[in-house]
């Protein structure tokens, strides 16, 4: 474990303790405990990302690379060999960066190159030769320059970082999609047992099959950049442009496994029930919907109001209560509550926190607490809403906190494109635009109408 991770676990030990010695969030500043607590979970993510130690090329050719280079990174260089990137203080420089670095400056002198007269572009100087040397060296070979490394290089790494820091959907059961849509086959029904009889045939079963089907959609962000850009400068805010896409990356996965929903009218939409959502809002799936979705909508006898009370023993119990045989499975069931209702449920005394249960102990990704031995993951994605569970177009309504219950054999995400890197000009803000994306796909095993494995408590006072 390293000192930073170290320390935010420690932060969190101490906001648990004060919750806990209070008995409770009473005559607490309930807004900045929340506040706090959603940033040492996004710090604790950070600390939680591993170096890939030599990405994204061998090591032997580079070193040898790295031996002939005596540029102004060369220092940089040898510390990506040795450790995996370059460190100083919370600064850490990757080989992505430089890669990715040379690729925004060069298709900014090639815009400029082409005649185009823009703001900024005076200032624009070509890419260094040391940078361009340090990107060869860094390829081993000298057959790649930048522009083709990066989908496979840093994307490949963003990639990892996101499921790193991804509290649900990194949880869940993985398939790629080979096709889109894709039929995942599902587990097939129950077979009939009876009783044998010596040297007398079994009578044989005809065993139900099902099917669900995964559809991907795109999910999508863009950074903007100036034209007017120094060589060092991009450097120097590469990692942490590397470091926000990964968290943020990360939480828009957990966000569209909790709230897809294909609803697209002026009600009806779990995340805008009283408005119609704007076409690209990014719940807006074209295949199934997502976790909260099931049982708000689908099964609804697996919903459970809190009437406006705050949570308790008696809410959780039956929570699990709705999951019927899926609940027995502790190690596979999952609680996510909101961020505000996490703060409460400290205050439980069947919670039972890592300070309690040691920060060395193995626990999935955002876990920071069990309740009756189930890990409780609390997710910023799992949004405040009104007292029906659903999120309405004034945010002031959003007040009622609420959490999902699953379990999670019972949910299958789907990736029929992994991360995508781009980087063009944008001629309407005489800018450069990166747009980073990718395609995934949730489904739930089972009839949706039906299915137990899934439950929701909403309309929590917190």
């Amino acid at each position: 474990m390293t000192a930073e991770l170290d320390n935010v676990l420690q932060k969190i030990a101490e906001l648990t303790t004060a919750v806990k010695e209070n008995k409770g969030t009473q005559e607490l500043d309930k807004d900045a405990l929340i506040a706090d607590l959603s940033a040492l979970i996004d710090q604790k993510n950070a600390a939680q990302q591993p170096e890939r130690h030599g990405d994204p090329v061998e090591v032997p050719a580079i070193d040898k690379a790295v031996s002939q280079y005596k540029g102004k990174y060369a220092r940089e260089l040898r510390d990506m060999v040795k450790d995996g990137a370059h460190k100083s203080g919370s600064y850490s420089l990757k080989p992505e960066d430089l890669l990715m670095a040379k690729m925004i400056l060069d298709k900014a002198n090639a815009i400029k190159q082409s005649g185009s007269v823009l703001a900024g572009s005076d200032k624009l100087q070509p890419t260094s030769q040391d940078l361009n040397e340090a990107v060869k060296a860094m390829t081993a070979d000298g057959a790649l320059t930048g522009d083709d490394i990066v989908p496979t290089g840093m994307a490949s790494s963003l990639w990892a970082d996101f499921f790193t820091a991804s509290r649900i959907a990194a949880d869940l059961n993985v398939t790629p999609m080979p096709t889109d849509p894709f039929d995942l086959p599902l587990n097939l029904g129950d077979v009939t047992w009876i009783k044998g009889t010596q040297n007398t045939a079994a009578t044989s079963t005809d065993v139900a099959t099902a099917k669900s089907t995964l559809t991907a959609t795109e999910q999508i962000c863009e950074v903007d950049w100036s034209y007017s850009l120094d060589e060092d400068a991009v450097l120097a805010i590469m990692p942490a442009l590397r470091a926000r896409i990964g968290i943020s990356g990360a939480e828009q996965m957990d966000a569209f496994c909790l709230n897809a929903d294909s609803t697209a009218t002026s009600t009806g939409n779990i995340n805008l029930d009283d408005s119609t959502p704007a076409s690209t809002a990014y719940y807006l799936t074209v295949g199934q919907d997502g976790i909260r979705h099931l049982p708000l909508v689908d099964n609804t006898s697996s919903t459970g109001s809190a009437v406006g009370a705050a949570i308790s023993d008696t809410y959780m119990v039956a929570g699990i209560g709705y999951l019927g045989k899926y609940g027995l499975e502790y190690s596979n069931c999952r609680i996510v509550p909101d961020i505000a209702t996490y703060v409460t449920m400290l205050g439980m005394t069947n919670i039972a926190t890592f300070d309690k249960y040691g920060p060395n102990a193995t626990i999935i990704t955002g876990e920071l607490a069990k309740y009756r031995g189930i890990p409780v993951i609390p997710s910023a994605s799992m949004p405040l809403t009104e007292a029906d569970g659903k999120c309405s177009v004034t945010a002031g309504s959003n007040t009622k906190g609420g959490m999902v219950l699953y379990n999670k054999t019972g949910w299958q995400v789907g990736y029929r494109r992994g991360l995508t890197i781009e980087v063009d000009r944008l001629i309407q803000k005489r800018s450069l635009v990166m747009v980073v994306s990718f395609r995934i796909a949730i489904a739930a095993y089972g009839t949706r109408s039906s299915a137990k494995h899934t439950a929701i408590l909403y309309n929590v006072t917190v």
